[in-house]
């Protein structure tokens, strides 16, 4: 009877701590969020007092990506490049992480970074707005802006992870009478990418970063009509994905890096 009744105890003991650690873990949470009311209150008034406005559809609660680094994966970069150079390609390693992907007596070579690019392609494409439509959906672009008259000219895509824009990465498909004759471009794949230790800013830091910089360097918007977090790609030995705060004003499109609060427009 006498372990019976400690074990009761235990018990007892063990729900008054599990009710204490999560009414802590409440008040924290309510705590935070009345700071980030206070601070999305205060940055609204700042705004107000600088004459600019703050469009009641900018979320200020909204959360920064993570810092991620990619991993390469030659079984992308081969279906991108057959899907290029018209049949199965044959890789080759060039050194410094340069590869050579060869079909039909075409060549694409991928960099460790995960940028791309092919020249004398002259692969025929029957229908080239079509092409470059079907190739950036299935490897992740945007729908491709076409400049293409009588079989000739441009094809640009955006690539997207995760319905994420990735600044710096993105594919140009060029033609010429109705042929694929050169393409230059970035591909990131988010399988096996690992996170980075970091803490990205948040959007209303950005937003004061920017309204800062609006006022010191005389940048000409008044309203600032939409914010959202995007990727940058930094490619130089290997590819690493940055957070950066992009903020949509009446006049241009301005980014805030997450890591050092650089203003810049892209």
């Amino acid at each position: 009877m006498e372990t019976y009744r400690l074990k009761n105890i235990a018990i007892v003991i063990l729900l008054l701590l599990n009710a204490c650690l999560l009414l802590m873990v409440g008040q924290q949470q309510l705590q935070s969020l009345r700071a980030q009311r206070r601070a999305a209150a205060q940055l609204r008034e700042l705004y107000i007092a600088s004459h600019l406005a703050l469009s009641d559809r900018v979320e200020l609660d909204r959360k920064p990506l993570e810092i991620l680094s990619p991993a390469r994966r030659p079984e992308t970069e081969q279906a991108i490049t057959s899907a290029l150079l018209g049949g199965e390609a044959l890789a080759t390693s060039q050194g410094g992480g340069i590869y050579s992907y060869e079909a039909n007596g075409r060549t694409i070579q991928f960099r460790a970074g995960g940028s791309f690019y092919g020249s004398r392609l002259d692969l025929p494409v029957e229908d080239p707005a079509g092409f470059a439509r079907s190739f950036c959906s299935r490897f992740g672009y945007e729908e491709p802006r076409l400049q293409l008259e009588g079989g000739s000219g441009t094809a640009v895509a955006g690539q997207m992870l995760r319905d994420v824009p990735v600044i710096n990465c993105a594919v140009e498909l060029y033609f010429e009478e109705g042929r694929l004759t050169s393409v230059t471009g970035a591909h990131v794949d988010l399988q096996d990418a690992s996170l980075q230790p970091g803490d990205p800013m948040s959007c209303v830091t950005a937003l004061i970063k920017f309204l800062d910089h609006r006022n010191t360097s005389g940048v000409v918007c008044s309203e600032v009509t939409g914010v959202e977090c995007v990727y940058q790609l930094q490619s130089v030995s290997s590819p690493r994905l940055l957070p950066v705060w992009e903020i949509s004003t009446d006049t241009y499109t301005y980014y805030v890096d997450c890591a050092t609060g650089e203003v810049y427009t892209h």
